[in-house]
This record gives structure tokens, sequence and C-alpha cells, in this order.
């Protein structure tokens, strides 16, 4: 209790002692227990709050302050809370140096639980007649906008009667304010301040404050530590130019005149501008400016290069005929602007020569008519026929056929906008076109023709349906081309799903003959492919499935296409789900017919792959209890016949690669242990392959504690007892650990690092290094057959960084490598490099780079490519490292860029070479120019064209080094 803020001598201890500032939480402590109050605190506080020295009263109320902000924000009465608002209020009247202290404890006031709204009127009175807001700090700025905007989160209809005076206040002090951080702000919440807060005669004064920042010319200091960014400040300042109707003359005025500058950003900023103002505005206030706005929306969509401006002004087109189509039964406007849209581009695609200048017109079309209901039946009525007119005259055939491609668009659109009624006239015709179109014997024409076709499926006539199929069976036994073939298929599917009786008499029982399925062998496996994937709509599936499946019980020599067609189609997840499989399997046994055959044919010069995947496939779709049940079926036998010949073990692997996670039988210990014996000494590849795949699935899916405790002790133990000193036996055991490594990292397993080990071990020893950057390859590579959640897995999304961070840790340990083991070495963290996300490789710069440089000196295609990339994407960041280091990577880029066994690697080389030009200083490069300039002359004459090209490009840039204008870079 001897603490001095008890004692009159408070003040003068305020002023003497800056270490007092440090004991204000003792303070809070002592209010809060009631040891003192405020009002024996602000007595004892009395000379230094009335000191006649500025510098004093300013100390008194940091003072004062920091103990506020420290109080608890429901601590304070109503009256505390009334009488200290009011000793704030006063204190705005007293010098500029007390001014900063006084805003921050109103801040805090403001935020107390008792705060009374009453006060904050005299406090704005005060603040704006007493306090230039401009001439005070940034923070000091920033704690007036903050008041504003917290008391009007506080209570929005007191902030809604303090008047004019109030906003023109607020108006003047932030007129002028220059920080990006006090704008953005700012910008975020004017919107709401000026929607909500009646600015009366006033809106053309705020409109004026705020607009003169547009558009934004601002660039942060390359020093700060949090920039705002220019795109920050001009996606802030967009919606406060569009916040009310009222602005919707001032607003458009200036877009308009910004999208005539020359700037970029202004016509970028003015675009997104129009598209954020029709949200806000009223129609009626764009008619006035539409001929302007749609020359001008014109000329931009017209840009060849700037892609990011296109897309800009289609969605500032969108939006304006959206809002415009409002009026559409009041006035002319909106159908007067369409039509306008539609004689300018109607002419563009009358005069276009090239499909780039078609779609550019098109796409523009396509816009206006997404833009809303309206405009959609006005387009889509009036372009339908022009096309079908424009089609009949055969400009070109890559002109019909991009015209196929706009007419499904526009049905799809009319389709969206449900105005298919209004133009059945128009869409009706489409079908008719499409069957013109494949009549004619090319390739191109007919893939176009039965694509646009699946568009517009819903309006094709009963009486086209033959003729289409006609076609479409002609080529299914007669074409040679695989995607002609795939987009018949695709075609004769979805006429399936709308005629499915038309198709079943003409396709399923007549051209593809169903019941007497395999006799005729012309075309056989097209047309099981056709029948397969009909068997995905439910109208077909039991009649196909059930002729199918009687195929493969009947010991027919063509049963092998049968599974073939099956499991390619019942791959595809988009025409068979997990529910329709699960059907099939429970209505017609087809895991048990699979499982049959294969038994039947496995030991006969018969291709069984089919079988395997179709078996993983399926069982992956079936849910947990269905997929015991199979296991219990077929396990014991599978596993008795294992012990005779290995190939067995492949259904065994198909049958249980795909099951859940919670399913866990008895059996698995076993299969288990037979994994393990076959994954190393199996002298089959593809059992050995396939063994080591489901370990790896077993690890990977067993359920975390006792399961996968036993699993892994079980692994454990087996590759202890194994010789390592075995030369046949080592190569086997270092691929079971890329794949053991690769199941703990993706479910997250910190084991993972035991068997990265042995693997990075190998890659110090000659003879088994190769294998050991084959195995770090499969860890990184993408595998969707195999860990994946289709078979019900467990995956990491940031698996690669995991090991790209692991792997850096542990190759440190490595001595240096020389030879073969080097390059394997290398190559491993090409493997790393190749599929680890760029951003991450920031962390290791020096030795990435530093491994990058080295590789460029071995002639590995794999190696090299990665490496050149990875180098290309450090120039591109300027990395110091390499320009320290040009004096090595110059001449080995100039070298590759020669390198004979392949383009790709020139090529990158060349680029490589070309941004370094484009990258690094002046200075840095001109000592290197006439060298590089020389020994690039070869590549010029190159027999490849892209490498010529980038030759030429590479060369120019390396000329232009030091040239008068040179734009150097940064």
């Amino acid at each position: 209790m001897n603490s001095i803020w008890f004692k009159p001598e408070l003040a003068e201890e305020i002023i003497n002692n800056n270490e007092i500032f440090d004991q204000t939480q003792n303070v809070v402590t002592d209010i809060i227990t009631q040891h003192i109050d405020l009002i024996t605190l602000v007595e004892n506080m009395e000379g230094i709050l009335t000191n006649k020295e500025p510098e004093s009263r300013e100390k008194g109320m940091r003072f004062f302050t920091k103990i506020l902000t420290e109080l608890p924000r429901d601590y304070l009465t109503v009256s505390q809370v009334k009488f200290i608002s009011k000793f704030y209020i006063d204190r705005l009247k007293d010098n500029h140096r007390v001014i900063p202290a006084v805003l921050q404890g109103f801040s805090a006031i403001i935020e107390m639980k008792n705060y009374d709204m009453e006060t904050s009127g005299e406090f704005f009175s005060l603040l704006f007649r007493e306090v230039n807001c401009q001439s005070q700090t940034r923070q000091d700025r920033y704690n007036i906008y903050f008041i504003v905007k917290k008391l009007m989160e506080k209570d929005i209809k007191y902030m809604k009667s303090l008047g004019p005076d109030f906003v023109y206040g607020f108006i003047a002090s932030m007129d002028g304010e220059r920080d990006p951080r006090n704008l953005i702000f700012l910008f975020n919440f004017l919107p709401e301040f000026i929607r909500e807060i009646p600015l009366g005669h006033l809106v053309e004064e705020m409109f004026e404050v705020i607009s003169c920042y547009y558009p934004i010319d601002f660039h942060p200091a390359p020093d700060d530590p949090a920039p705002v960014t220019r795109q920050d400040l001009a996606t802030a300042l967009s919606p406060c130019l569009c916040a009310i109707p009222e602005f919707a003359e001032h607003c458009l005025v200036l877009l308009v005149e910004k999208l005539d500058s020359s700037l970029r950003l202004a016509k970028l900023d003015s675009l997104r501008l129009l598209t954020d103002s029709c949200k806000i505005f009223k129609p009626e206030s764009y008619t006035p400016f539409l001929k302007t706005l749609w020359s001008s929306i014109q000329r931009e969509i017209s840009h060849k290069a700037d892609e990011e401006l296109k897309f800009a002004a289609h969605e500032a087109l969108s939006a304006l005929v959206s809002i415009l189509s409002r009026t559409a039964n009041a006035d002319q406007a909106f159908e007067n602007f369409v039509k306008g849209i539609l004689i300018s581009m109607q002419t563009a695609v009358a005069e276009a020569t090239t499909v780039a200048q078609f779609v550019h017109a098109t796409k523009v079309l396509l816009t206006a008519a997404n833009g809303s209901k309206e405009s959609c039946a006005i387009i889509t009525k009036s372009m339908i026929p022009a096309i079908l007119a424009y089609y009949d005259f055969k400009t070109s055939p890559k002109l019909q056929i991009a015209s196929l491609d706009f007419l499904g668009d526009l049905y799809d659109l009319a389709k969206h906008w449900d105005v298919l009624e209004q133009t059945a006239v128009q869409v009706n015709e489409l079908p008719q076109l499409c069957l013109t179109v494949v009549s004619q014997p090319i390739k191109d024409f007919q893939v176009a023709g039965f694509r646009t076709l699946i568009r517009v499926m819903n309006v094709l006539q009963t009486d086209l349906v033959v003729p289409f199929v006609e076609v479409l069976m002609y080529n299914v036994q007669h074409s040679q081309d695989d995607e002609l073939l795939k987009v018949s298929i695709e075609t004769i599917h979805a006429i399936a799903k709308k005629y499915p009786e038309i198709i079943m008499q003409l396709v399923v029982t007549g051209r593809c003959d169903i019941e007497n399925l395999t006799q005729d062998k012309t075309a056989l496996i097209k047309r099981l492919n056709l029948l397969s994937n009909l068997a995905s709509i439910d109208e077909f599936t039991k009649v196909i499935i059930e002729e199918m499946l009687k195929v493969v019980s009947a010991h027919d020599e063509e049963s092998p296409k049968v599974i073939e067609a099956l499991s390619e189609s019942m791959s595809d997840i988009s025409l068979f789900t997990e529910k329709k499989i699960t059907e099939i399997d429970s209505d017609h046994g087809l895991v048990d017919s699979v499982v049959e055959w294969i038994l039947r044919e496995i030991n006969n010069s018969v291709d069984v792959s089919n079988g395997f995947v179709l078996i993983a496939n399926t069982i992956a779709s079936l849910p947990a209890d269905k997929q015991r049940n199979l296991l219990a079926k077929h396990t014991d036998n599978i596993l008795d016949k294992c012990k005779y010949n290995d190939k067995y073990y492949l259904i065994l692997e198909s049958l249980y690669i795909s099951v859940h996670q919670t399913v866990y039988e008895s059996s698995f210990d076993d299969i288990m242990k037979l994994s393990l014996e076959l994954a190393l000494n199996s002298e089959l590849d593809s059992v050995r392959t396939k063994a080591c795949i489901l370990v790896a699935h077993f690890l990977n899916k067993a359920e975390f504690g006792q399961k996968f405790e036993l699993f892994y002790e079980l692994l454990k133990n087996y590759l202890t007892n194994c010789s390592k000193d075995d030369e046949e036996l080592c190569p086997k055991l270092i691929l079971l650990y890329g794949w053991i490594t690769k199941a703990l990292i993706l479910r997250g397993s910190d084991t993972f690092l035991f068997w990265l080990q042995k693997i990075v071990n190998t890659l110090s020893n000659t003879q088994y290094s190769k294998q050991g950057s084959e195995a770090i390859k499969l860890i990184m590579s993408d595998s969707p057959n195999y860990l994946s959640s289709r078979q019900h897995c467990r995956t990491s999304l940031l698996y690669r960084q995991r090991m790209f961070q692991n792997f850096a840790k542990l190759t440190h340990k490595l001595p240096p490598l020389e030879g073969a083991a080097n390059e394997s070495y290398l190559l491993s963290w090409a493997y790393v490099f190749e599929k680890t996300p760029k951003s991450v490789l920031n962390n290791e710069t020096t030795k990435i780079t530093s491994i990058a440089i080295d590789s460029l000196d071995y002639e590995n295609k794999d190696l090299l490519l990665v490496m050149i990339d990875v180098l290309c994407y450090f120039v591109q960041a300027k990395n110091a490292v390499i320009s320290g280091s040009l004096q090595t990577i110059l001449p080995r880029l100039v070298k590759l860029s020669r390198y004979v066994k392949s383009m790709d690697v020139r090529i990158k080389s060349l680029e490589c070479l070309y941004e370094i030009a484009n990258s690094y200083r002046t200075s840095t490069l001109l000592p290197h120019k006439q060298d590089i300039l020389f020994d690039l002359a070869p590549s010029l004459d190159d027999k490849k064209r892209l490498v010529r090209n980038m030759a030429v490009k590479a060369r120019t840039r390396w000329f232009m080094i030091g040239a008068p204008g040179e734009d150097k870079p940064n």
C-alpha cells in the first residue's frame, strides 16, 4: 500500500521517472481490487494534468491512457466512463503534443461496455474544430478513422443523427490522406459510411475526396515488411466510388474519361469499377453513356495480347447487360444496346477469315448473352439462324467447325437461362445441322458434329435418331480413329439415355446382336466397348451384363476381350458410380465370375491382366461388408494355390489392394507374410512388384494402434533376418524400401524416416546407387493406381514437402561421391525437385543451386531437364548465388544448347540463357556478352525449328545487353 499512485506525489513521480510507465499494470490491479479508485488516481495526478508545461501534460495523459487501455472493458461504471469521456473531450482543446494520447485514450474508452454514445457528438464537434487531422502523425490519423468506424458499429442510428456538420468534418479529416495503410483502412469501411450516414448536400464533396485517388498510382517501399500493394488499394477503392446511386453521374463520367486513357492500369481499374457499379447504380444512370461505354469496351476486348484487360472488358460487358436488362420492358435502351452489340459482332463474324477472329467476335456475343435472360433470348433468336446460314457458306472447314462450337455454346446459355421455349424454333434446327455435318465422311466434321449433338440432345427428335445411329454404328464397326470411336460411343450413350427403347432395338439387340455376342468377330472389341459403356444406363444393365458374363463363363475364346471392355468402361467413375458397381456385383456376381475365369485361364497363354484391374476396381466400389464376404469366399482357395504357383498371388493382390481401412480379417497376417516372401524371392517380376505394393497398402491402411504395430513389427522382424550381403537380394530390398517409405509418409507416420535412411545410404554405394535413385523416384511419383484415395488409402497433400525437407537432412550426412554414385545422387535430387512445389525450394537456395549447377556436367536427359528448370526458377527470382556463379553456369549451358541426344534439353538450355540475360544487371552480364554471342551462333542452324526459335530469342536478348536504351532489369 506504499505505492506512489496512492500519494499526491504521483504527479511529480510521472514527470521525473520514466520507469513508472512499466508499473501501470500494478495500478490496474489496485483499481480492480478496489485499493484505489479512478477519482483518487486523477486527483493524485492533478499536478501533471494541469501543469503549465505541455510536455508534462502530455506525459500525464500518456500515463493515464496506458492505464485505460489495460483496464478490462467491462470494469468501469456508467458514471466513471462518462466522467473520463468528458475529461478526454476537454483535452482536445489542449496543446498539440497532448492530442495523440487523447486520441489513443478515447479509442480505448469507446470500446468500454458502458460507453455512452451521447458523448460522441461533443467529441466529434470539438475534434473537427480543434484538431487538423492531416497534420497529425499516421497513427493519430488512424485513431481518428478507427473511432469513426467503431462508433458506427456500436450505434449506427445515433451516428446518422449527427447531421451534416459531422459528415463535413469527417470529409475534411480524410482529405489529403496519403499513407497506404490508413487508406486501405478507410476504403474498407467508407462504402458502409456512405450508404448508412446521410450525406445530404455533401454528395459531390464526398465523391471528390475519394475520386482524387483514382486510378491508384502507388508502389510499396521495397523495405516495407508488410506492404500494401497497388492492387489492394485499387480493389478497396472501387466500392467506395460506386457506394450509392447518387454517385452514378460523377462515377460514370470519371470512368469513361479513364477508359480513354493510354494507361493500362487506368483502363483495368475503370473496367472493374464499371463491373462493381452495376451492382449499385440504377439502370437509367447508364443510358447517356451507353454508346461511349460500348465503344471503349469493344476496343479493350479487341486486345490481342493482354488477356487480363480482355477478361476485365468481358466482365464489364456482362455486368452492364445484366443491369440494363432490368428495364427490358420499360424502355428501348436495353434492346438498342444489345442490338448494337449484335450488329457489330455479326459484321465481325461475317468478315472473319480466321478461327481466332471468329472466336473473338462470338465470345463477345456469348458474354452479352450470358448477361441476362432477356439478352440471351435476343441473341440466341438472332444468331442461331445467322450461324446456320454462315455454315452453309462453306467459308472454310475450320470456320465451319468453330461455328458448331458456337452453336453449342448458344444452346447451353439458352438452357441455363431457361429460354429454350422462347427460342424453340431456332434451337430445334440444331440436330438437323449436326446430322448434315456428321454425314460427311471427314473425321474433324464428325467429331465436332457429334460433340455438338451431345450438347443439344434434349431437342433431338425421334425422326433423326435412326439416321444418326446409322452413321454412329458405321463408325463403331469400321473406324480406326480412337478419337472418333470415343466420341461415337459417347453419342450413342447420350441418345440411349433419351431414347432407351430405340437404342435397345437398333443397337443392343440389333447391330450388336447381344444374344450372339461373339459370333460376329468383325470389330468385336469396338462393339464390346460400346455395350459395356451402355451397361452403365439402368435400362441396359441387366441385358448387357448378363450376356457378357455368359461369354466369360462359357470358355469362349473371346472372353479376354469381354473382360477388357468391362474393365475399361467400369474404371470410368463418370460412367459407373459406386452404387452402380455394387448393384452389378450383387445382382450378377461380377467378381466371382472374373475370379473363376482367371483361375481357369491363368496358366494358359491368355492375358488375364485386365481381370486383375476389373476385380480391384470393383472391390474398391463395394461397401466394407460386401468386401469381407468376397474375401472370405475366395481367400483360402487362392492361398492354397499360391503354395504351388506364384501367379495365383496376383489374384490375391487384386482382391485385397482396394479394401477399406476398416476391413481386417485373421488372414491378413498370413497374406502380409506371403507378400514379404514373394516381394524378395519370387522369380516373376510382376509378382514381386505387386507383392511390394500390397505390403505398402497394408501398412498405409492399418488402423492406428495395435493393428499398425502388429504389421510394422512383422515387417521389421522379417527384413531383419534377410541377408544384406546377398547381391541378388539387395536390389529387391531397395525397391521394397521405396514402397514402404511411400506408404508410411503418405499416412503421416514418422517411421518413414527409418526406411528413407536405408535408401539414402544406398546412394553412396556404386553398386546399388541406381536402385536407390529409382526408389526415390517411386516415392515422389504420382501413382493413381496405387496408394490412392480411390483404393481407400491414407494420403497426405504435403508429403512431397516433407520428403524434400527430410531428404535434405539425410543426404547432408553423405560422404563426397564420385562417378556413377554421384550421378545417381544428383538424379535422386532431380526426382525430389521435380515434384516439390517451387516455393518450398526457397528454403535451401544455396544448396539447391549448387546441386543444379553440378548436374549440368552429366549427360542424363532426365537429370538435365529438371535441373535446368530449377535454375530458370532461381534466375527469374534474380538469385544472387546464380549471378555469382555465371562463370561456371554459362559455359555449361552453352554446351548443352548443342546436346545431340535431346531437343528438349537444347531448348531448356537456351531458355535459361535467355532468362539470365533478362534478369541480371548489365554490369554483371557484359563481361560474358561476346563469348555467348559467338557460342550461340551454331544453335541458329539447329535442325529443329523450335530450337532455332529459342536460339534467336536468347541471342537477341544477349545482343541487346549494354545497348543504348536497353530496358535494364532491376
